[in-house]
């Protein structure tokens, strides 16, 4: 078995704190095909809502591929803290009883801090067509483990000029 190198984290922890956008993206170990069934997302996501909201940040979109999770967490106070929501949502959903038989998350996961002179609508829009860019759905509204925690999701991506 392959070991997988722990990536650090380009920015001190301070970084994260506050009114910031930041996007993930989390592997399962191994890419296994974990987000398949609706009862297990379903899971993810009640953990993704609690975690994110215990930390004051709203999930303007989320993406659960078949062996991955694309999130982006916006930090709705000075005092948000969205790497904390990721970390803690990653530890509790990597103790959920079906992700053992399964797999588990990698130790680390990407992350990108999306600047004040970027959109983060259009990271979303990226995250939204994921499962359209793998085949996994012609419309991205139609896929079903994609969604949003604190906006309408159909709603966000009226007002973007491509």
């Amino acid at each position: 078995m392959q070991t997988v190198r722990a990536k650090k984290h380009r920015l001190p922890a301070a970084a994260y704190v506050g009114r910031k956008t930041v996007a993930f993206t989390a592997c399962v170990e191994q890419r296994k095909a974990l987000f398949v069934e609706a009862e297990l997302v379903e899971s993810c996501v009640h953990l993704l809502d609690h975690w994110t909201r215990a930390h004051d940040c709203l999930v303007p979109v989320y993406c659960f591929m078949p062996d991955h999770l694309h999130v982006l967490i916006q930090g709705q106070a000075d005092a948000s803290r969205p790497k904390a929501a990721m970390d803690e949502f990653k530890y509790a959903t990597g103790l959920l009883p079906a992700k053992s038989a399964v797999g588990a998350w990698q130790t680390d996961y990407h992350d990108q801090i999306i600047r004040r002179s970027d959109d983060w609508r259009r990271q979303a829009f990226y995250i939204l067509n994921n499962p359209v860019r793998a085949g996994l759905a012609e419309d991205p509204y139609a896929y079903p483990f994609t969604g949003s925690l604190g906006f309408e999701l159909q709603e966000m991506f009226f007002d973007l000029n491509w």
